[in-house]
């Protein structure tokens, strides 16, 4: 009997085995680029539900400072005190609205107190506030000056090094109404 093999065409086994794992590594490098990208997008949703909160804290404390009057650098209860400070401190006192509002940093966090009431934190506890400075220009009235105070925050979002985000806030609030 004469047999004649007839050529079939495919793969052979060691070339089906080499493109399973060609295959397979190719998928598993994808895969780690996914994920990666899964963990920064997390980061910086994190990152940016904390500084919206951080600006919003922000926002309605200048609202106040910007709307009140007889600023004084640090804390004071005393409604028609003012005091400049040239070099900063990590309190100020405006008032706003007939009460004295007060601002200050403490520990990690900036505080606020309205009239005799308790210091409440107004940032988020995902924020460091590492350093908050006030510098408070022309508060008296007798000086015919507009008064202003700056605002000088720095910190960071996150607990761990690797996911820190840093943050520098400065801005310079000046009073609406008119120093006469």
């Amino acid at each position: 009997m004469n047999h004649k093999f007839k050529s079939k065409k495919g793969f052979t086994l060691v070339e089906l085995l080499i493109a399973v794992s060609l295959f397979t590594i190719i998928v598993y490098l994808s895969l780690g680029a996914v994920l990666s990208i899964f963990d920064a997008n997390r980061k910086v949703r994190t990152s940016k539900t904390v500084m919206d909160n951080f600006n919003f804290a922000i926002e309605n404390m200048v609202r106040e400072i910007r709307f009140g009057g007889n600023y004084y650098c640090g804390n004071s209860s005393d409604t028609n005190a003012t005091l400049d400070c040239s070099s900063g401190a990590t309190s100020v006192s405006v008032t706003f609205n007939g009460v004295r509002v007060v601002y200050q940093l403490s520990g990690n966090a900036i505080q606020k107190k309205v009239g005799a009431g308790n210091f409440e934190t107004i940032t988020s506890t995902d924020t460091i506030v590492e350093d908050a400075k006030f510098y408070v220009f022309n508060s008296g009235s007798a000086d015919h000056l507009q008064p202003y105070v700056v605002l000088i925050t720095r910190g960071y979002v996150g607990n761990k090094q690797p996911t820190q985000t840093k943050f520098s806030v400065q801005t310079l609030i000046s009073q609406r109404k008119l120093d006469l």
